[in-house]
């Protein structure tokens, strides 16, 4: 009896990065293309209703991660799943200690083919359970690094661009981008202030604002104006509003800085 061909969802946010998982699985006749999915919203709902075999996961996309998405299904329930990622050498070290199938962009064509001849032993054999074992300790270890990530990984113009948290002075939303400032530059992104803000170090931004986040270190004054609002002023001279709504979370900052 021949096989079931495995069906493949691909999820990224990017129309270039589909076309070229696209191209390369016409070249594999026992994969088929299941669906696709450009954020991973729509991700986590087609593999509810649908049920692939095999998920091709972009692991940076705005509002809701590849990470995110495998947190919603949860791992039990996660098909197999490959990471496509364009994360730097050193933290793909992760995905290597946790044993998780991962592609580097831009994606080799020989690279991809050794991934999926994984998936072919891997989907209908014994290795299932190990692989959501897998998946758990990435995905444990990866959500406590989240929460104090040095770095930052984000697309701009198609290239990704790090940078270390510290160099960051404050962040606005700009409809369905963000703008990040940092000392004579700003960066402009798709991606969602709230998204963002679950990637820095709680303990160094802090939200002013339903559109802005501030690196607590770049702060150089607090100016009282009307009705319970402040100015908050920045060492380069920056004033950003601090709204009434979010003034105890800074007020109790002040309260834990050494006098």
């Amino acid at each position: 009896m021949i096989p079931a061909p495995i069906r493949t969802l691909i999820v990224d946010d990017e129309a270039p990065a589909r076309l070229r998982l696209r191209q390369l699985l016409q070249d594999t006749p026992d994969f088929t293309i299941a669906g696709e999915a450009g954020n991973g919203r729509q991700a986590v709902e087609f593999i509810r209703t649908s049920r692939p075999d095999l998920v091709l996961l972009d692991v940076q996309m705005p509002n809701l991660d590849g990470f995110g998405v495998c947190a919603e299904i949860g791992a039990e329930a996660m098909p197999a799943v490959v990471f496509v990622t364009a994360y730097d050498r050193f933290a793909l070290q992760a995905f290597d200690v946790h044993a998780a199938d991962y592609l580097l962009k831009p994606v080799d064509r020989e690279r991809f083919q050794k991934t999926l001849r994984l998936i072919r032993e891997r989907i209908g054999s014994a290795a299932t359970d190990t692989g959501h074992q897998q998946l758990l300790g990435l995905l444990a270890e990866l959500r406590g690094e989240r929460r104090g990530t040095e770095r930052l990984a984000i697309k701009v113009d198609g290239k990704v661009i790090f940078l270390r948290t510290e160099e960051i002075e404050w962040i606005e939303a700009e409809g369905n981008y963000v703008r990040l400032h940092r000392q004579g530059s700003s960066h402009v992104f798709r991606d969602t202030l709230s998204a963002l803000e679950n990637h820095l170090p709680p303990e160094q931004f802090l939200r002013i604002s339903r559109s802005v986040l501030v690196n607590l270190d770049a702060i150089r004054e607090l100016q009282p104006l009307f009705y319970g609002d402040y100015s908050v002023i920045l060492r380069d001279g920056t004033k950003l509003s601090l709204s009434r709504t979010y003034r105890d979370r800074v007020e109790r900052w002040v309260d834990r800085r050494p006098s």
